[in-house]
């Protein structure tokens, strides 16, 4: 897992908020699937759509966005 992945997961664990991971070395698809162009990404659903987050977050702003579900 790259350090910034790691990072975030470290973040998103101590805030006891689940989630999902890709190994995008292990699943090629997804990169096109999602779009993807760097990592990490956060993905979240919300009533306006799906949000993509790129690279390292506050915690602050994946909060408030998982608020708006």
């Amino acid at each position: 897992m790259c350090p910034d992945c790691n990072k975030m997961q470290i973040i998103l664990e101590g805030e006891g908020i689940p989630f999902d991971t890709i190994d995008i070395a292990k699943d090629a698809e997804a990169i096109e699937k999602y779009g993807l162009s760097s990592v990490p990404v956060i993905l979240i659903d919300s009533d306006e759509g799906q949000v993509k987050l790129n690279g390292i977050q506050p915690i602050e702003v994946i909060k408030e966005l998982l608020e708006e579900e």
